[in-house]
Parts: C-alpha cells; sequence; structure tokens
C-alpha cells in the first residue's frame, strides 16, 4: 500500500481544505484523543468482558436495541459476553477518522 493510499485511508474527519491549518490540526488532535480514549475504554469492557467469561460468572442478560432501522438481539447471554460484544463496538465506533471535504 502506497503512502497516498494509507493517508486517504486513514483519514476520515470531514474537513474542508480550505479550513485555516491551525484549526484543521486542532481538529485532528481532539478528534485523536477521542478515537484513543475510545480505544482504551473499549479494550477495558473486552478485557473485563473475558475476565468474567474466564471466571465463569453466571447470569442472564437480555439485549434488544433498535437504531436506525437495524436490530440488535441477543438473548440469554452471559455479563462477559454482552460486555465484550460493548467494548467491541466501542472499539470500532471510536476509530480515528479525518478526511477533506469539498463545500457544496
Amino acid at each position: 500500500m502506497s503512502n497516498r493510499n494509507r493517508e486517504r485511508e486513514m483519514m476520515h474527519c470531514m474537513v474542508s481544505p480550505e479550513t485555516d491549518k491551525a484549526t484543521q490540526l486542532a481538529l485532528a488532535k481532539y478528534q485523536l484523543i477521542y478515537s484513543i480514549i475510545g480505544l482504551a475504554v473499549g479494550l477495558v469492557c473486552v478485557l473485563g468482558g473475558i475476565y468474567l467469561f474466564i471466571k465463569g460468572v453466571m447470569g442472564e442478560m437480555d439485549w434488544s436495541l433498535k437504531v436506525f432501522g437495524n436490530e440488535s438481539v441477543i438473548a440469554n447471554a452471559a455479563p462477559g459476553a454482552v460486555l465484550f460484544i460493548v467494548g467491541l463496538f466501542l472499539v470500532i465506533v471510536t476509530k480515528f477518522k479525518f478526511k477533506h471535504i469539498q463545500p457544496k
């Protein structure tokens, strides 16, 4: 993968190229901080879920979620499994995105 493709892949936060360079830098910095915090919290949830699963913590949790026409249902899941899924969700949602767009 070339550097240009790698740069294009890594940058997904929608910012106009005409925006002041200092503002772009600040936006990228805060997006990175947000992503690192999301990654850390997600990692704690994933490791906590694995720990609960290995320790054999018993219990049943039901999960039903409808967002933007999508539905997620988990029935009779162990608390460790639910915590693991929440951690994965956090890691995926908070990934680093920074991208230049052309204003319309």
